[in-house]
């Protein structure tokens, strides 16, 4: 049975490009924080920026998509700001050192929000504490904000001033990919503006995911990340070149690939191909596969072209076979096949004028083997079966 791979997993089809919310706020700091400075994901808070003096900005995301998280008794709200009392409280943060911002997208407006974003003094401070403990006590049951809510009213003046006059609230993005968009599309042409957010994006969360997998703080150097991006863009804005913006599976992939033996793995198998090159062959496989697909999505390729594409691959490895027979007929088929995969392996060819990634031409080669119409043993359509494919 063939093997699905499906597109959407590294496509862009969500509000954020396919992402959550948090990565999309790291890549946007990680762009834009300030020489010297490092961000975090779900360190000290969902996302924080280090800056270089000592300080730093704790930002909570909220995607509300459905509820209004800045709404007067939203638990979201009153839930955030305890969290950082609660870290005031046990000197996990220090008021002065930091900066504090509620961030909501879609745009969302409530009057406490705005007032507590909008004081600077502890009499505007006390002012609000008043308001929303005379419009609390005319209520008739407690709300599920209560626990939260208490926590803010009965804080210590100093700790609760010294908070709320470092607190913004953030909620005018439509779209948070919005503002990677503005920084990517003065430099690039605009078939690559949403497939450059989404790789930023992805090498992003790629970077936090490595360092928690290694039990690591997730806190990623600022400079390093952008260098890394320019780079990457250069590269991409090259006309004669097309873009690998697939990343290597995870060995668990990998794995589950092999462990369902799909055709191009039984193709290797019949032809004693070791191990190793059974990972690489997957590898290239699935990137191939989304590449394909983002190439397409984002008009980076013509649909008509990987056809075409397919029907030269598949001519070139006629000939590879009919050479590999002509000199090495004395050999076993096994390692006939093993020549010819190998060659094929090796090729290099443009598509549509332009130079492709080292994976691209291995990785068609086997989605050609897949669909069994190429194959490496000189009997492997009798020895696959008729009903495979």
């Amino acid at each position: 049975m063939n093997i699905v791979v499906k597109a959407a997993k590294h496509a862009a089809p969500g509000p954020y490009l396919g992402f959550a919310l948090q990565p999309v706020r790291l890549c946007f700091h990680l762009l834009t924080c300030p020489k010297g400075a490092s961000v975090s994901l779900e360190h000290l808070d969902d996302v924080a920026i280090h800056y270089p003096d000592g300080t730093v900005m704790l930002e909570q995301t909220k995607s509300a998509l459905k509820q209004n998280p800045l709404a007067d008794w939203a638990e979201d709200l009153w839930k955030a700001i305890a969290n950082w009392l609660d870290g005031l409280a046990a000197g996990q943060i220090t008021a002065a050192q930091c900066r504090f911002r509620i961030y909501v997208t879609p745009p969302h407006q409530g009057p406490w929000a705005t007032a507590l974003s909008d004081a600077t003094t502890p009499e505007d401070v006390v002012a609000l504490v008043d308001a929303i403990k005379a419009k609390h006590a005319k209520l008739k049951r407690p709300k599920g904000c209560e626990t939260f809510l208490q926590r803010f009213l009965t804080a210590p003046d100093a700790e609760r001033a010294a908070l709320v006059a470092r607190l913004t609230v953030s909620s005018e993005d439509t779209d948070p990919v919005d503002a990677l968009r503005a920084l990517i599309k003065t430099a690039v042409v605009p078939e690559l503006v949403d497939v450059l957010c989404q790789s930023a994006i992805g090498m992003a969360k790629e970077q936090a995911d490595r360092l928690i997998r290694e039990g690591k703080p997730a806190i990623i150097e600022g400079d390093v990340f952008k260098t890394a991006f320019r780079a990457f863009v250069q590269k991409t804005n090259i006309p004669g070149l097309l873009t690998s913006f697939a990343p290597a599976p995870h060995a668990e992939e990998v794995k589950a690939v092999l462990s369902a033996r799909p055709l191009f793995i039984r193709q290797l198998e019949i032809i004693d191909v070791p191990d190793d090159d059974r990972v690489r062959a997957v590898s290239d496989f699935l990137r191939t596969s989304a590449d394909k697909s983002v190439w397409a999505e984002h008009g980076l390729i013509f649909e008509g072209s990987l056809s075409e594409w397919d029907d030269d691959l598949v001519s070139r490895h006629g000939h590879i076979c009919g050479e590999i027979s002509d000199l090495h007929a004395d050999k076993d088929a096994a390692l006939r096949g093993r020549l010819a995969y190998r060659r094929c392996a090796q090729l290099q060819a443009p598509l549509d004028g332009r130079a492709v990634p080292g994976h691209f031409v291995h990785g068609c080669f086997n989605a050609l083997a897949d669909a069994k119409r190429v194959g490496w043993h000189p009997d492997y359509q009798s020895l696959l079966g008729e009903t495979d494919g």
